[in-house]
């Protein structure tokens, strides 16, 4: 599995698992994003349609009413969903790098 930095977690966070109808999702998420499994209490995946797409699950058999979630990180990456926002955002990294750039060679120049 492909490791992640920080600053690609937190994209991937950000504006493909962020959900509000579960209070542990981050912790899920970041689990998924790093090891592409983990176990969670309950009997539904809390993720539907979108990133839930990627995310297969079964029953635990060593835990009560828990599911293992599976992550396919690869199969997700390589989706023109992932691409499109991706580059969005890149777009958005690139215009406020071309506005420091410029900052700084103003302030450089005085």
């Amino acid at each position: 599995m492909k490791k992640l930095t920080e600053n690609q977690i937190n994209f991937l966070l950000e504006y493909f698992f962020k959900t509000e109808k579960f209070a542990g999702w981050k912790n899920i998420a970041v689990k998924l994003l790093n090891s592409g499994s983990c176990i969670v209490a309950g009997k539904e995946c809390i993720w539907h349609g979108g990133i839930g797409n990627f995310i297969k699950t079964k029953n635990e058999e060593s835990a009560i009413d828990c599911l293992l979630y599976e992550f396919n990180l690869e199969q997700f990456l390589s989706t023109e969903w992932y691409k499109e926002i991706s580059n969005q955002y890149i777009s958005i990294l690139s215009d406020k790098k071309r506005r420091i750039e410029t900052e700084y060679n103003d302030i450089c120049s005085l």
